[in-house]
């Protein structure tokens, strides 16, 4: 820990899924500020962090104790202790319960609370206990004790700005800062393109990958030597194997891959899409990062026009939106980018600007960085 910095305590749940590597950017990617970790549970196969220090509350059965006092928002001394021995200035929370989970300590201890909204937290309209989790429930059910009290929110897309402010959320506490990619590594290798359509995806409802498989069966019969990669895990990857089998052998699901796997995909790949859809719950996806990824890489992208889908491309320069649900609209707009190779040029050009100009990961913390010193300012005044 470099004593010239201020340090901001990083709260989170669970440390650390796969699913949240932005966290681990996040973390590691801070410039001007130490960064220290505040979690519940520390998960023993889950990604390897750098960070200056940690605080895992729930270690044993006293420490599962301590994270249930926790989350009821009472001061506890170790909590108190590891602000104070480490300096905190500041702590921003993911995801908006963890927020609400940690508001209390915070203000109790006198430090600025920014609380990063990613999609799932703020966009269900109904939340079951059981699916979601009792404490989200608790944070749907008293989000005014994080609204009034929290210093800055910060929305990942203008979608989840615009959930906030509709859940009450006051509108001038509010900022959008998309998340960065490191564009250095997703760029465009010149690797020779294949005929295929990639989505990576987790196999899951919201992810509309059905739509996109009977949109695959579309446009193999106009184009019968292109292919369909689906990237992912989840509990339909099953079902949708059956339905992508009962279809044809060019739809390919290869499950979980790596990073550097799903990059390798990505390089040979001519068209991405991402069929994301709103549930019945209300709940659609905030932006998915690896449009983000593909667009950097100079892959024109198809969406659907559901949650944050839109800000990932640029309308009829980078990608299409259409209309979600369309099997037959989203095969037509595939179809016109196979069918028009000069397009998907200029299609290609378009995305990797896009991406540099709002998605850089560096210039994404300076934004950051400058957020947490106006914040830090606005408490010493």
């Amino acid at each position: 820990m470099k004593a010239n910095k201020l340090t901001v305590a990083i709260n989170t749940n669970k440390y650390l899924p796969y699913s949240e590597t932005f966290i681990k950017n996040h973390i590691e990617g801070l410039q001007q500020f130490n960064a220290v970790v505040l979690v519940s549970e520390k998960l023993s196969d889950g990604l390897s962090v750098r960070c200056d220090n940690e605080l895992v509350l729930n270690t044993n059965l006293f420490g599962k104790i301590k994270d249930i006092i926790y989350k009821l928002g009472i001061k506890l001394p170790s909590i108190s202790r590891f602000f104070k021995d480490n300096n905190v200035r500041l702590v921003h929370s993911h995801f908006g319960q963890n927020g609400y989970a940690s508001i209390g300590i915070t203000k109790k201890n006198s430090i600025p609370h920014i609380t990063t909204f990613h999609g799932l937290d703020i966009s269900l309209d109904h939340v079951n206990s059981q699916k979601h989790g009792k404490l989200l429930n608790k944070f749907h059910k008293d989000m005014s004790k994080l609204a009034d009290n929290g210093d800055v929110f910060i929305a990942v897309s203008n979608f989840i700005k615009k959930k906030l402010i509709k859940k009450g959320f006051p509108e001038h506490k509010i900022i959008t800062n998309y998340i960065g990619i490191d564009t250095a590594y997703f760029s465009n290798n010149n690797a020779d393109k294949e005929k295929k359509i990639l989505c990576v995806a987790r196999n899951v409802e919201y992810k509309g990958l059905s739509y996109l498989i009977d949109a695959m069966a579309i446009i193999l019969k106009y184009h019968p030597d292109w292919e369909l990669v689906i990237i992912g895990d989840g509990i339909l990857h099953d079902s949708l194997k059956k339905q992508a089998n009962a279809i044809s052998p060019q739809i390919k699901l290869k499950g979980r891959l790596s990073s550097y796997e799903v990059k390798q995909e990505l390089s040979t790949a001519s068209l991405y899409c991402q069929p994301s859809i709103q549930l019945e719950n209300g709940h659609e996806e905030a932006l998915a990062l690896t449009i983000v990824e593909a667009q950097s890489m100079g892959i024109p992208a198809v969406v659907f026009d559901s949650g944050g889908m839109p800000e990932a491309i640029i309308n009829n320069q980078s990608g299409y939106v259409v209309e979600p649900k369309n099997t037959q609209l989203l095969a037509e707009k595939l179809i016109y980018l196979i069918d028009n190779p000069s397009i998907r040029e200029a299609f290609s050009t378009a995305a990797i600007e896009q991406v540099k100009t709002r998605h850089c990961f560096n210039k994404q913390i300076i934004k950051l960085e400058k957020i947490y010193n106006e914040v830090i300012g606005v408490q010493k005044t």
